[in-house]
Parts: structure tokens; C-alpha cells; sequence
């Protein structure tokens, strides 16, 4: 018998039937899932939000402006030399930022999450402390990362569907990489999605078409307004709209971000919790273990 109270051997419900009730992560039916991932929003907004903007909406307008500003069009030099890009040395360039932004992100992932777990369990997590969890876990968390973007973008090369499996079997790296530190979490992943396979992906489309219709509608407009400010425009000023611009873009794809953190952090914990003894206040208490021994 476990001692944790929320566990129930008791057969019936969706899918598994052994937990049952009250967890503020860790549920059985589809319906306890979704209340659960905006009640991570409406409980954890001004923590998460403002790790996530501090360490993925900041460094996106980095990235952003850098891109818009450096985005140079060729010139037709001579006939030997032929056509020469003055932004090809600032896309290695580029290339080197993004690298070092995908680390601060994946950090500020990993503290926004444990943040988000501490909070369902009742607790409470500095600013200071969460980056600090998040910076030493995510330089492993980060190569991790790139490996997953080199499956997923020759999955979507290749022949597209395998790229969007790898999409959907990696999604949930980030709460494996927080709650399991001696584990794989691109490992992991796979093996949680695939333990209950049509549910885990019916329960992150809904957060893939989330995330992936804030960042086209914010994207589209945030396109639109560059080109007008530059068809307006000249020189400086348009440069200056246009970094404005990316700013306002990025803050509006805040809200959405806590959501897609807070589902994926319900899936992770229900899909442990149809074959473990879990609840919320485990899960954070698995983080700070790992955090100790770090």
C-alpha cells in the first residue's frame, strides 16, 4: 500500500483507474488534464510568466531584432567576384547567438517548470534559486535539446511524418530533464509518450496547434508591420519600429507559453501516475533531491 494519499487501486476511469482525485498535476481523465494545466496558469502566472520572460521572451527579441536588422540584401559586386550577401558573416554569426540563446531558454524552461511544480505543492521557489537550477541542469538539458532539433529536422527532410513523431515524442524532454536528472529525458520522453500512445497525442496536438497558431497569427503580424514600417519608412526610424516591433511580438506569445509549460507538465505527471505513485508534491520533491545532489 502506498503511503501516498492520493493513490487509488480501486479499477475504473480513464485510462489506467488508479488515481483518482485532488492532485493539482497529477490526473487520470482528459478533463481533469486541461483543468489542471490553466489552473497551473491561473496559480503560477507571475512566477512562470516572469521566468519565461526574462529567459525565452528576451532572448526571442534578441534573436529577432538581430535577424531583422542584419537581414542585408545582396549586391552585385563585379563579374569575376559575382554576388556578395553583407549578412552571410552575420548569419554564422547569428548561428553562434541562437546556440547560446537555446541554452538560456532551455534554462529558463527548466526554472519555470520546477517553479510551476514547487507552487502545485504548495511551496515556493525564489527567482534566484529557479534560474540557479535552471542553469546548472541546462548545459546537458541543452545539448539534449540540439539533438532533438537535429531528429526533428531530419525527420521533416526526410519524408515529414517521422519529423512530426520525433515532435511529438520529444515533447515532453523538459519535465523529464527537471524530475528525473540521472535519466535521459530525450529517452525518457519517447518512453512516457509511448506508454499511452492515442492519448498522449490527442493531449499535445491540442498543445502543438496551441502553440503553433499563437506563433503563425504573432509571426504573420509581426512580418506585416516590419515590411510596412520599411515600405513607410527609412533608415534609422524603421530599424527602430521594426525592433519595437519584435519586442511586442514576443511579449504577446507570454500567455501562451505559460499554458503549453503547464500542459506539458500535466502530461508528464499523469503519465507517470498510471504506473507510479506520484502526486505534485513528489514530483517537487524529486527536483529539490536532484537539485542537492547536483
Amino acid at each position: 500500500m502506498s503511503d501516498d494519499p492520493y493513490w487509488n487501486t480501486d479499477p475504473g476511469g480513464e485510462p489506467s483507474g488508479r488515481f483518482s482525485g485532488g492532485d493539482p498535476l497529477v490526473t487520470d481523465s482528459f478533463d481533469g488534464w486541461w483543468n489542471a494545466s490553466l489552473a497551473v496558469v491561473r496559480r503560477s502566472w507571475r512566477s512562470v510568466g516572469l521566468i519565461l520572460l526574462l529567459g525565452v521572451v528576451l532572448p526571442r527579441w534578441v534573436f529577432g531584432s538581430y535577424r531583422s536588422l542584419t537581414d542585408g540584401d545582396r549586391i552585385e559586386v563585379d563579374d569575376l567576384a559575382g554576388t556578395w550577401w553583407p549578412g552571410a558573416s552575420a548569419a554564422v554569426a547569428g548561428g553562434l547567438l541562437g546556440l547560446i540563446l537555446l541554452y538560456v531558454a532551455g534554462a529558463a524552461v527548466l526554472a519555470a517548470t520546477r517553479t510551476a511544480a514547487a507552487e502545485a505543492a504548495g511551496g515556493f521557489l525564489a527567482l534566484g534559486e529557479a534560474f540557479s537550477f535552471g542553469f546548472r541542469r541546462g548545459w546537458k538539458f541543452w545539448l539534449w535539446l540540439i539533438l532533438a532539433w537535429i531528429t526533428v529536422s531530419v525527420g521533416l527532410v526526410a519524408c515529414v511524418l517521422p519529423g512530426l513523431w520525433a515532435a511529438f515524442a520529444l515533447s515532453l524532454m523538459g519535465p523529464a530533464a527537471v524530475f528525473e536528472a540521472h535519466r535521459s529525458p530525450y529517452a525518457r520522453s519517447i518512453q512516457l509518450t509511448h506508454s499511452a500512445f492515442w492519448a498522449s497525442l490527442g493531449r499535445l496536438i491540442i498543445v502543438v496547434l496551441v502553440a503553433f497558431a499563437a506563433n503563425l497569427v504573432i509571426g504573420v503580424v509581426g512580418v506585416l508591420l516590419a515590411g510596412t514600417w520599411h515600405a513607410v519608412f527609412a533608415g534609422w526610424l524603421a530599424s527602430v519600429l521594426t525592433v519595437v516591433t519584435e519586442a511586442v511580438m514576443a511579449l504577446l506569445l507570454l500567455a501562451p507559453m505559460i499554458w503549453v509549460l503547464g500542459a506539458a507538465l500535466c502530461t508528464y505527471a499523469w503519465l507517470r501516475g498510471r504506473a507510479e505513485s506520484v502526486s505534485s508534491t513528489s514530483l517537487s520533491a524529486e527536483a529539490a533531491a536532484g537539485a542537492r545532489n547536483r
